[in-house]
């Protein structure tokens, strides 16, 4: 008999080992399966009862990559922070042991990130708009010296994988913005 939510009323069997490594059938209660059932199904997405890997809507994709921006954003600035005193990786990369050694684009480049790092961190977990430009300040100016001015930051590089992810950042956001305009003005 089936019963509310057409879920089967009867236990079903489930194999079981006992002493000996003899199997053995024990019953589950119906009631605990459908507890199950229904917090799988209420989860994801309803028909797999896994979570979707599209996002249901524009917010939820502006939430998904915050979420995944917002920890790589503050290790980023915190990676940065101990190049201020001149102990960190791209004072390493410059073989100088402070700050004042840099040369001034990469004293800018340090700073962005060590302050906008986790100020940008900041504003993506409070979903701010905050966080929207630091991605976009950071990104941008990571793009624009990898791709055409790498003199300016020599000794230090901006891996060409770096700056393809910071490509990636900006079209992400941009998509993700305009995908949120037209919802917007769908629903005006």
């Amino acid at each position: 008999p089936r019963a509310r939510g057409g879920m089967l009323a009867a236990s079903v069997s489930r194999p079981r080992v006992v002493l000996g490594g003899r199997r053995a059938r024990t019953k589950t209660p119906a009631s605990s399966r459908s507890i199950v059932k229904t917090r799988a199904a209420g989860a994801g997405d309803g028909e797999s009862g896994g979570p979707s890997l599209v996002p249901a809507d524009a917010a939820d994709g502006l939430r998904r990559y915050r979420a995944v921006l917002g920890p790589l954003f503050l290790a980023g600035g915190l990676l940065h922070v101990p190049d201020v005193f001149g102990a960190g990786p791209v004072s390493a990369a410059c073989d100088v042991g402070s700050f004042a050694e840099l040369t001034t684009p990469l004293k800018a480049l340090t700073l962005l990130w060590a302050v906008g790092g986790p100020v940008t961190a900041t504003g993506l977990f409070a979903g701010a708009f905050l966080g929207d430009v630091g991605v976009t300040v950071i990104a941008s100016t990571e793009i624009v010296l990898g791709i055409d001015f790498p003199d300016l930051i020599a000794p230090a590089t901006l891996p060409a994988p770096i700056v393809a992810a910071q490509c990636v950042n900006i079209a992400s956001l941009v998509a993700l913005r305009l995908w949120e305009t037209a919802e917007k003005r769908a629903n005006d």
